[in-house]
């Protein structure tokens, strides 16, 4: 089945997470290289929780997941999700995960991050975003800083990994000031509505 593509930027697209993506999101959950650096992923999954969490995922109102795709092939290099939706406050939290590791540091998370960000902010309506990053994951937290979002907290001797507690920074990010800062896809595909708002 093709898969259909939310939102475009100029290295990769969004589209809906799939259950053919079932084995990949597998295969990356189960990588330590990859999960070191997700908040709270710590155990061994078998193939029946993936699933599982792939089903619950997918039909949660609270959550909302697409795949990476690059572009322009739309290959599956990872995913992106706004997840604890409060549709009353009109925030959620975003997660993110590049799990082909011959795609880290070339921009693509950053790239995605925005698309997601755009959708939430320009589709969803919501006001603020927010999410939570180890405090060693650096590359993370430059990309997050580089899309515009703020320090607000820091849970301190949260996660014990590696024979230590490290501490889990809090950052978030508001609708105006993501549109102060980017461009948006979503209003350069629907000018009739903006235009008339």
């Amino acid at each position: 089945m093709k898969r259909p593509i939310i939102l475009k930027g100029k290295r990769v697209a969004l589209g809906p997470l799939m259950k053919d993506d079932l084995d990949r999101c597998w295969r990356w959950i189960n990588d330590k290289q990859v999960t070191q650096y997700l908040v709270g992923f710590f155990r061994v999954y078998t193939r029946e929780m993936e699933e599982d969490w792939i089903d619950r995922a997918l039909r949660a109102k609270e959550d909302l997941l697409f795949a990476i795709l690059l572009l322009p092939d739309l290959q599956h290099i990872g995913n992106v999700g706004l997840h604890k939706i409060n549709w009353v406050n009109r925030n959620a939290e975003l997660g993110i995960i590049i799990g082909e590791k011959e795609y880290w540091n070339q921009g693509l998370g950053t790239e995605a991050t925005i698309l997601a960000l755009d959708y939430a902010f320009n589709i969803m309506g919501l006001k603020s975003v927010y999410l939570r990053v180890m405090e060693y994951n650096k590359r993370a937290i430059r990309c997050y800083e580089k899309v515009g979002f703020k320090h607000v907290g820091r849970l301190r001797s949260h996660i014990f990994r590696g024979g230590r507690w490290w501490d889990v920074l809090i950052m978030d990010i508001l609708n105006e000031e993501f549109n102060e800062k980017h461009p948006s896809a979503v209003k350069a595909m629907n000018l009739d509505i903006f235009e008339s708002a």
